[in-house]
């Protein structure tokens, strides 16, 4: 299954200026409620903090696997998320990060 994804930069600000946060140890997120599409849309934010581009590669691909996979995306409609990194999501299992990231896309499921 492919995520859609969030390409320009204003469609990051709006999320980030009109969505409701959410922390956790190993990113922030942002999610919006959207009135017009029914799918939702995903955008991942790895700074160059993290580290070189082979690092902050391989971070989106675990984070965009550890989406794909969750049991809450299926239950999601209507929603922008922003997922935005920090360096200690490098110390993360995988399986502690999906766990991060389902407890984030339930959040956002109940919350709208």
């Amino acid at each position: 299954m492919k995520l859609n994804t969030l390409n320009k930069t204003s469609e990051f600000s709006e999320v980030k200026k009109l969505g409701k946060f959410i922390s956790h140890k190993g990113f922030n997120g942002y999610y919006l409620r959207q009135e017009l599409d029914s799918s939702n849309f995903f955008g991942i934010v790895v700074s160059k903090r993290i580290g070189n581009a082979v690092t902050r590669n391989y971070t989106k691909r675990r984070v965009r696997e550890a989406i794909r996979t969750s049991e809450a995306i299926k239950t999601l409609k209507n929603l922008k998320l922003v997922l935005i990194m920090k360096k200690s999501v490098l110390d993360i299992s995988f399986n502690h990060l999906k766990s991060d990231i389902n407890t984030f896309l339930n959040l956002a499921h109940e919350t709208n």
